[in-house]
């Protein structure tokens, strides 16, 4: 099975082109998108042992639990899981807290060979 990164992000076409940019630019890895916290949560439950989680990506506004609530939690669990944040709103703040918790942050609009480039270094020092 494929090591898989998750995306979580409110805006399902959103989800929907980054994972079409993972099947071409990463084929070596399963993208797999969720459209809340909850929803992440209960795909990792799903996955369990069977797959690797390799990354994970998330905006911050998702409506109830932010993706920086979620990676916090998430760091606990999967402490050498790298991570990105992804947000348009972010106050200096919460971008800290990311760093802390070691997410790079990235700011909306998304360039697609951005996040990639990132993603990628991510993976390779991983």
């Amino acid at each position: 099975m494929k090591p898989i990164i998750l995306i979580v992000d409110d805006e399902a076409d959103l989800i929907s082109v980054l994972q079409d940019a993972i099947d071409v630019s990463l084929p070596g890895y399963r993208a797999v998108g969720s459209t809340s916290v909850d929803d992440a949560e209960d795909t990792l439950r799903e996955l369990g042992g069977q797959a690797e989680l390799s990354l994970v990506c998330t905006d911050h506004r998702l409506g109830g639990r932010t993706g920086l609530e979620f990676l916090e939690d998430l760091r606990r669990r999967y402490p050498d899981v790298p991570s990105v944040l992804f947000t348009g709103q972010a106050s200096a703040r919460d971008e800290a807290r990311a760093r802390e918790v070691g997410a790079r942050v990235l700011w909306k609009p998304l360039r697609l060979s951005s996040w990639l480039q990132e993603i990628q270094a991510l993976l390779a020092s991983a």
